[in-house]
């Protein structure tokens, strides 16, 4: 089997891994991390469901600029893997929102029900767009990382 390229392998890792330690700041510059859980589409981009009210929504709402995390979870040092980005969180649009609500629902197909569907209703999806990324494979070796800048 041909080993995959970085690109596949951060989007295979993106489809399994659930959860995403998504950190931010508020307006007196002090950080602030909560982990949500997450899908993502091809672009890379991280959808969440949240409540307006929360501090990182209210905090992405006063800056966009947001950093997230997601690990494997391994307890062998040479299997440790995950992803670090940077980029920008706004909630999504009306329309946006169809294509949020069919990628959440496909990776966690419980929330399509009640009472999941129902207090999705009544929340707000997320969107992460990475600016930058550092992928960290101690599979390849100890230490190994890419950086990557994504914007064009």
């Amino acid at each position: 089997m041909d080993k995959l390229s970085l690109d596949q392998q951060i989007a295979a890792f993106l489809a399994v891994c659930r959860t995403a330690s998504l950190a931010t700041v508020d307006e007196t510059g002090q950080p602030h991390a909560a982990n949500v859980q997450y899908a993502s589409n091809a672009g890379w981009r991280l959808y969440w469901v949240s409540k307006p009210q929360t501090a990182h929504s209210q905090h992405l709402a006063t800056n966009p600029r947001a950093a997230i995390s997601i690990y494997a979870h391994q307890d062998n040092p040479e299997q440790i893997h995950g992803l670090q980005l940077h980029g920008n969180a706004a909630p999504v649009s009306p329309i946006a929102r169809d294509e949020a609500l069919s990628l959440y629902q496909s990776k966690y197909p419980f929330t399509a029900n009640p009472p999941y569907r129902d207090a999705i209703d009544s929340q707000e999806f997320y969107c992460f767009t990475p600016t930058w990324l550092r992928w960290i494979d101690n599979r390849e070796h100890f230490g190994f990382k890419v950086e990557k800048n994504l914007t064009h």
